[in-house]
């Protein structure tokens, strides 16, 4: 049991420290977001969705599944969203809301019935942005031409929109009537003509050139993309790896953030964030034009929680890098799902409780493969209440007085014992007098020191090991 328990300790300290240096940096992220977002407005889109009769069947589906791809994309903390459908009159289905469960819901039950009325959809459109006018786009759908109200009262709706600074768009399957919706954008190259099958990209496609409207340059929202991608991982991951190391050096009996290890993990972290972000942003746009930009999101994740956890390998001696790099990419695929799940209410929410639970994993994860993939390890016993377990292999563990030594030991000189795993069981133990190899079992001590060499086969009990019958070996 006492094993048990000592084993267990470091696995739930690193778990919660990492949880909560993520989730604090994460809010930092938060600000940091909002701050570099000051120069785009929040933009408002309406989604204008013709359910007549003829959208019965697999285009309604599709439709549905397209209306709901483009919700989900939006930054819903700060943009809004509308729909608006039309058959043979028009409705507000749901006004301008930050709410994606309200608006995922109420696409989910549109049904198709009736004719197609430009004019009631135009009307409608126009009466949902009577309060909100500024930075604002329409995306008009339809399978169809009129065939209910006024025609040209529709367009004359649609040139007044245009006016306040409306952008509008629209996308229209192989019945629609080109030149005639051309009328109602403005422009014909505002005009997506697409098939059944293929209405998803249309929206997609769409949704790009309303974004580069609104924005005045398309490259430059680009960049902004990747800057804020970059930037937020940079701080998830400053969080998580300090928390780990500030805890590791405690476990070690050593400053919590020494000058110099500070400076490398904000370096590194600098590093592995914007290549997390890189590669997350990359694979979201990537990803994005079928409509699967979700999963350009889980890359992103899963990529920052493999070189989180892979970096913590330079802080931890000895510690497995394979297995670091695989348990880290778990941990990140596990945080990206919270967030995907999370985030259908509330992108925010998605964000912050998905990095608590990347912290809390990659913290647990990285304990746990510092425990389970080891062959030998030494056990530095201040005391039989006070046992701190170190990873031995082909890097080079220092005992000594230092504060820079791998096990810091008040009082002792720098570097007065030198340990280094030899094949799976064998350890080669240097001191000034020489070297000697230690098998599990063997036991030296360091000033008030003990350490005991610890295998899978041999594990370190206080009560068998202390008081301690110091082997003789060179000190």
């Amino acid at each position: 049991m006492q094993n048990l328990l000592t084993n267990a300790k470091k696995p739930v300290v690193f778990c919660l420290s990492a949880a909560v240096g993520c989730f604090a940096l994460a809010l930092l992220a938060e600000l940091f977001l909002l701050l570099t977002s000051g120069g785009q407005p929040a933009q408002s889109y309406c989604l204008t969705i013709d359910v007549s009769g003829s959208m019965a069947g697999e285009k309604m589906d599709e439709v549905k599944q397209a209306a709901k791809a483009f919700v989900g994309k939006q930054n819903l903390s700060k943009d809004s969203v509308a729909v608006v459908i039309f058959s043979s009159v028009g409705k507000i289905l749901v006004p301008f809301t930050h709410n994606k469960s309200e608006l995922n819901k109420n696409i989910d039950e549109l049904l198709p019935y009736g004719g197609t009325n430009f004019e009631d959809a135009m009307d409608k459109t126009a009466e949902v942005f009577r309060e909100n006018k500024s930075n604002a786009a329409v995306l008009l759908f339809t399978d169809g031409a009129p065939s209910v109200g006024d025609a040209q009262k529709a367009v004359d709706t649609a040139y007044l929109l245009r006016k306040n600074g409306i952008q509008v768009f629209a996308v229209m399957t192989a019945d629609g009537d080109k030149p005639y919706l051309a009328g109602i954008t403005g422009k014909d190259d505002r005009v997506i003509a697409t098939t059944d099958g293929k209405i998803g990209e249309a929206f997609a496609q769409a949704e790009t050139a309303m974004k580069q409207s609104l924005m005045g340059s398309g490259s430059a929202s680009t960049q902004m993309a990747f800057i804020q991608a970059s930037g937020w991982s940079v701080f998830l991951c400053l969080g998580i790896a300090l928390a780990l190391v500030a805890v590791q050096n405690y476990f070690l009996k050593k400053p919590l953030l020494p000058p110099n290890q500070a400076i490398l993990v904000i370096i590194g972290s600098a590093l592995a964030g914007i290549a997390a972000g890189f590669v997350g942003e990359t694979s979201h746009q990537i990803l994005d034009v079928a409509r699967m930009g979700m999963f350009g999101q889980v890359v992103g994740w899963t990529v920052l929680g493999a070189v989180l956890a892979f970096g913590m390998t330079y802080f931890i001696p000895n510690l497995n890098k394979t297995k670091a790099l695989q348990f880290g990419a778990l941990g990140g695929f596990a945080g990206s799902i919270v967030f995907l799940i999370i985030s259908t209410g509330s992108q925010l929410g998605g964000r912050l409780l998905g990095a608590f639970v990347l912290g809390a994993i990659i913290g647990l994860l990285v304990a746990i493969v510092e425990t389970l993939f080891r062959n030998v390890w030494l056990a530095v016993m201040y005391d039989p209440r006070n046992v701190t377990q170190v990873n031995l292999g082909t890097q080079l563990v220092t005992v000594g007085g230092n504060r820079s030594d791998t096990v810091f030991i008040n009082g002792a000189e720098s570097k007065c014992g030198l340990f280094r795993a030899v094949g799976d069981n064998n350890v080669e133990y240097t001191t000034a007098g020489g070297k000697q190899t230690l098998h599990p079992g063997d036991r030296v001590q360091v000033g008030k020191v003990e350490l005991v060499v610890c295998s899978k086969d041999i594990m370190f009990s206080a009560s068998k090991f202390y008081p301690m019958r110091m082997s003789k070996v060179p000190r």
